[in-house]
């Protein structure tokens, strides 16, 4: 079997390079990928002692949130570095960090 390789439609970006966006005090997020239907993946910066102002309910898609660094909270469970969270559409959280956190989240 002879395989080909196709980087056709390969993006990349680097996170130093993009912009923030304060979401909330403390909460920045930098987008690395998002489309016409809304699905995105973003990187989520929570300074320490930072909480949503609101509760994050997922009517859309299915939420899955990886811990890169520090200790991420969602309004129940701490989930240290390295953890993986999926939120399932219809479920709401509150996301929120005593120690500051770095987030990877997808929505899809």
């Amino acid at each position: 079997m002879n395989q080909v390789l196709n980087y056709d439609g390969i993006t990349s970006v680097l996170l130093n390079n993009l912009p923030s966006k304060e979401v909330a005090k403390g909460i920045n997020q930098y987008i690395l990928w998002e489309n016409k239907d809304g699905k995105s993946t973003a990187i989520y910066e929570f300074k320490p002692n930072s909480k949503l102002p609101f509760i994050d309910s997922h009517d859309i898609f299915d939420e899955h949130i990886y811990v890169i660094s520090g200790i991420f909270n969602d309004g129940i469970n701490d989930y240290e570095k390295g953890a993986y969270i999926i939120n399932p559409k219809g479920t709401a959280h509150l996301p929120q960090s005593q120690e500051g956190c770095m987030i990877l989240v997808t929505n899809q």
